[in-house]
């Protein structure tokens, strides 16, 4: 099959190569000082950040994707192990984990196995994980993503209403007072075993139509007690998990909030008009950064530089205290180096380019090869991972 992705970079490195032919014959001095660089260390993308009071060496993030690498029994493969290992190595400054089920899901439940931390048995397995990432570069700093699926349970959906996402075939059981304050307390404890197992810090996910999910968006949210109505209200759920974390925790260990910018509902969910809203109040719960995505997080098939880093838009709307974090459709270093300088975002998420690409970030480094990652969006690996593969791979090579 003819690879338009390949035969696009076959060009520019004929193209590339033609300028080292100009410099021997006397080529503009452009092209020489140009060809003299051999690191983007200059970069604010690989300058230093901090998040909370981690510091990470670089604005680089291996963002949150699934890697079915767990059996059915929650033991972690070797070979799943070994993929951390290498985005370790790879260059990233923060992993982000793939999410972590705080609690219980049955057999046949969801569309792949998830990494278990619902109960203190698994912290050993955990453990492994941080010990992984930081064995193989005690710079790089790791996150545990904590979740509940919610209503994208097959035979147990639960949400903050009855109300579906429109690609839910089965109506909900909204969660009663008591069932939502048991989950925001299975949260803490999730974090706690987090920290236990040695991670830096912990992810709420609240986005991608999972629980948090629901509870945030004004559509799928019609509650009528202390977590419906208002912003305030729906954000209260999200406010006492952070606040039972920093409590049962530490008030250093580091909590970020990855939240859709946009339901893909119109105006009936989260959209642009009122993210920055939702944001704010978000980051006054005392998280120590924001993750930015959306209800669409994988789009394919994106090439063009105005297709990519589509959620950074979103974010640059954002005038908040802390760190944002922009996830989806970062493919070039050169795109997310000129967001980057504008100041709005400080921290850039990259899943599929990592999964074909582990060594991204130190060839970006370098200045080796395209400044265009390898991945071409099609989600062949996803696919692969969600028919009941093991671990997650690149189906493209």
């Amino acid at each position: 099959m003819k690879n338009t992705e390949f035969d696009r970079r076959q060009f520019i490195k004929i193209a590339a190569g033609s300028a080292i032919v100009l410099l021997g014959h006397g080529g503009p001095a452009l092209f020489a000082k140009e060809a003299e660089k051999t690191s983007r260390s200059h970069y604010k993308v690989f300058s230093k950040g901090k998040i909370g009071n981690l510091r990470i060496k670089n604005r680089l993030v291996k963002a949150a994707s699934a890697t079915a690498a767990t059996m059915d029994d929650c033991t972690f493969l070797s070979g799943g192990l070994e993929m951390y290992r290498n985005w370790s190595k790879g260059g990233v400054g923060l992993i982000i984990t793939g999410h972590m089920a705080t609690e219980e899901i049955p057999a046949g439940t969801f569309n792949h196995v998830l990494t278990c931390i619902y109960d203190d048995k698994f912290i050993p397995q955990v453990h492994r994980i941080a010990e992984a990432v930081h064995t193989a570069d005690s710079e790089c700093k790791i996150i545990a993503q904590i979740s509940h699926i919610g209503m994208r349970s097959i035979t147990h959906p639960v949400a903050a209403s009855s109300v579906p996402w429109p690609n839910i075939k089965d109506q909900p059981h909204p969660l009663s007072l008591t069932e939502a304050q048991a989950i925001r307390d299975r949260f803490i404890a999730a974090a706690r075993r987090a920290r236990q197992a040695e991670f830096d810090g912990v992810e709420i996910h609240c986005a991608h139509g999972y629980l948090l999910n629901t509870f945030l968006s004004p559509y799928t949210n019609n509650r009528t007690d202390q977590y419906g109505g208002s912003l305030q209200n729906r954000v209260r759920i999200v406010a006492e998990i952070v606040d039972g974390i920093k409590t049962a925790v530490d008030p250093d260990f580091v909590v970020l909030i990855k939240t859709n910018c946009d339901d893909g509902l119109g105006d009936a969910g989260i959209h642009a008009g009122n993210f920055p809203q939702l944001a704010d109040a978000l980051a006054k719960t005392g998280i120590d950064a924001l993750e930015v995505s959306g209800a669409k997080p994988a789009r394919d098939h994106i090439d063009e530089p105005e297709q990519q880093s589509y959620f950074a838009p979103y974010a640059e709307s954002l005038d908040l205290a802390i760190p944002v974090i922009s996830t989806g459709g970062n493919k070039s270093v050169e795109v997310i180096e000129k967001i980057c300088q504008r100041g709005k975002v400080h921290f850039f998420g990259f899943a599929r380019p990592l999964i074909l690409e582990p060594n991204l970030p130190n060839r970006w480094l370098a200045m080796e090869g395209d400044p265009q990652c390898d991945c071409i969006s099609c989600n062949k690996c996803l696919t692969y991972l969600f028919e009941g593969n093991k671990l997650v791979t690149c189906q493209n090579l």
